[in-house]
């Protein structure tokens, strides 16, 4: 497994940009976490690291880099709680608790007025294995720079974390150096984002510090301990992602927590406290992480090379049409697991190594995989592919149709194959690129898509003859989201839904109310409700119009295996039938 590492290492240039930022941010949270440690406020560090949202939501709605929004209300939180807290008889654990949970509903909102839900997905949970040369060189900048401002500021920072009154006396600013920490904490705060995610970036601050905390009471030896400590989980931890195929934000956090429960039984003062006992307690705990990675690597088949073409696809839907298509003539990955929602995706350690070791990709496009914090575009700039050479849009063909905000770009709804004749053209364009990356089995190809499409046809036609046959005053599709504005066009069903495209604004009271008002001047009879949502805003729709949830159907994603629904065709089959069965019931 090491020498996997080391060799994607050799390989990867996304594995060397995760790497350097991991272990930038890793060392840069240790120095920083110090302070934070000593001044008692880990909780300020969980505050800045929320109160960044809004921040970051307004540089999405302005067209600017995400950093600079996110420092203007990291500092702005900081400044709140200070003034708060010094100016009131509320205590700093409250003012704390007001200001970061306000902020964050503020950035909730914000990034729902920008309609971006994956970038709010993304903020929270990070993902390094995404982060781009400019990204990386940003972040070993503001690193040197906040460890260069702690070295020049050492001394005033070391006297007011201790004893702040005496500092006072010596006639120095306090607040001022208070400020400075809150300036360098923010830095660090949206700088690790891109890496753990605000959800975690408390614990990098924290733990390697406390860890370093335990064996030391000199504030130097603390910080020198805390920065190797975080560099080293960084190291570990993106290990154990990339071998386990795991977030790598999440194994870096856990790598540091596993250091401080050694430290916790071993160091000097706690190894007194707990005797012998710790021994055993260690031995315990690194023989079970040790056992849980020897099952597991025994657990991976060992794959063999392959002549066959590499295909990576983005999603469950295309996956199943390059089978239907391709057959066992190539090794197919795709990247968003099956009932997981294309539109906010992470891609793991395994996607991206697929994905630069592939000789062709298919993706969905019409905005689905590159929108919001754009995965996918990330996805090929960090795999080295070429648009239109390497990875193709299987919607390439279809007239798109637009969300109700606007006709540009990146207002296009995605969900393009909820119409059999857009699915052909689909499986027409993977043919296409199938065929011209691997000519020697283009006929083969060629006569599966034949039969593939006689299929669609037939059901496509189908879907057709039901729906003419419904009163139009019952002829009313109401879904969740508005995924079925193809199929609303294709088979003549007007469509109706709660919420346009997956946002944070999901079943709001104005949402609910304009639907069940809409409902009240007609006869329909049944309500769905799809797969790959929370079914409680439905549920609320339903309660208040009176008219019952028929069934769930499908959008984003087949069913598993073995289940209804579990291929493009079943699916589409599955919808049209349950959609007539109940638009039609006594």
């Amino acid at each position: 497994m090491i020498s996997d590492f080391i060799e994607g290492l050799m390989d990867y240039h996304f594995l060397q940009n995760a790497l350097v930022t991991s272990v930038s941010i890793g060392i840069v949270a240790g120095v920083v976490g110090c302070f934070i440690i000593l001044r008692g406020m880990s909780l300020m560090g969980d505050a800045i690291s929320h109160a960044v949202l809004p921040g970051v939501a307004l540089s999405f709605i302005l067209g600017i880099h995400y950093f600079a929004g996110a420092v203007v209300f990291g500092v702005l939180a900081s400044i709140l709680i200070t003034y708060i807290s010094q100016n009131s008889t509320i205590k700093s654990d409250t003012a704390i608790g007001i200001t970061f949970s306000s902020f964050l509903a503020l950035g909730v909102i914000l990034i729902g007025v920008a309609n971006s839900s994956t970038d709010l997905f993304h903020i929270l949970f990070g993902n390094v294995l995404a982060v781009q040369d400019v990204d990386k060189w940003l972040t070993i900048g503001i690193a040197l720079f906040v460890i260069a401002a702690i070295i020049i500021f050492y001394r005033p920072l070391l006297i007011t974390s201790f004893d702040p009154n005496m500092a006072k006396a010596f006639g120095m600013r306090v607040q001022v150096y208070h400020y400075l920490l809150m300036i360098l904490l923010t830095l660090v705060s949206v700088t690790a984002m891109q890496s753990v995610g605000t959800i975690l970036i408390v614990a990098l601050l924290v733990t390697p510090a406390a860890t370093a905390y335990l064996y030391t009471k000199r504030l130097k030896t603390m910080i020198v301990l805390s920065a190797i400590l975080g560099g080293i989980s960084s190291v570990l931890g993106l290990f154990i992602g990339y071998s386990f195929n795991i977030a790598a934000g999440s194994s870096i956090v856990l790598t540091a927590a596993f250091m401080f429960v050694i430290g916790f039984f071993l160091s000097p003062k706690q190894r007194i406290q707990h005797g012998k006992r710790s021994y055993f307690i260690v031995a315990l705990v690194v023989a079970l992480f040790a056992g849980g990675i020897g099952f597991y690597a025994h657990q991976q088949s060992s794959g063999e090379d392959s002549d066959k073409l590499d295909v990576v696809v983005t999603n469950s839907i295309i996956n199943d049409m390059t089978k239907e298509i391709a057959g066992d003539r190539i090794d197919l990955h795709s990247i968003v697991p099956v009932g997981r929602d294309p539109h906010d995706y992470e891609p793991l350690p395994e996607d991206v190594e697929e994905s630069t070791e592939a000789d062709l990709i298919f993706y969905n496009g019409l905005n689905l995989e590159t929108g919001g914090n754009a995965w996918f575009t990330n996805l090929m700039d960090n795999a080295d592919k070429e648009d239109n050479e390497d990875y193709f849009a299987v919607s390439q063909g279809v007239e798109p149709l637009y969300l109700e905000e606007g006709e540009d770009q990146d207002q296009q709804d995605p969900h393009a194959w909820m119409s059999l004749e857009n699915g052909m053209t689909y499986a027409k364009n993977i043919e296409k690129h199938l065929s011209e990356k691997d000519p020697q089995n283009a006929d083969y190809y060629e006569e599966n898509l034949d039969s593939y499409l006689d299929e669609l046809e037939e059901l496509d036609q189908e879907a057709k003859d039901k729906f003419s046959d419904i009163p139009e005053d019952e002829k009313l599709l109401v879904t969740s989201e508005g995924a079925f504005k193809y199929f609303s066009q294709a088979y003549d069903v007007p469509a109706s839904y709660i919420w346009e495209i997956n946002t944070e604004e999901e079943g709001t009271p104005e949402q609910t109310k304009r639907v069940v008002d809409q409902l009240e001047d007609t006869n329909v009879k049944a309500l769905f409700v799809e797969t790959s949502v929370n079914p409680s805003p439905m549920q609320s729709v339903s309660q208040d119009s009176g008219i019952p949830i028929y069934s769930e159907i499908f959008t984003d994603s087949i069913a598993e295996p073995g289940e209804e629904g579990d291929s493009y065709y079943a699916m589409m089959k599955w919808n049209i039938d349950k959609i007539h069965e109940g638009l039609t019931q006594e």
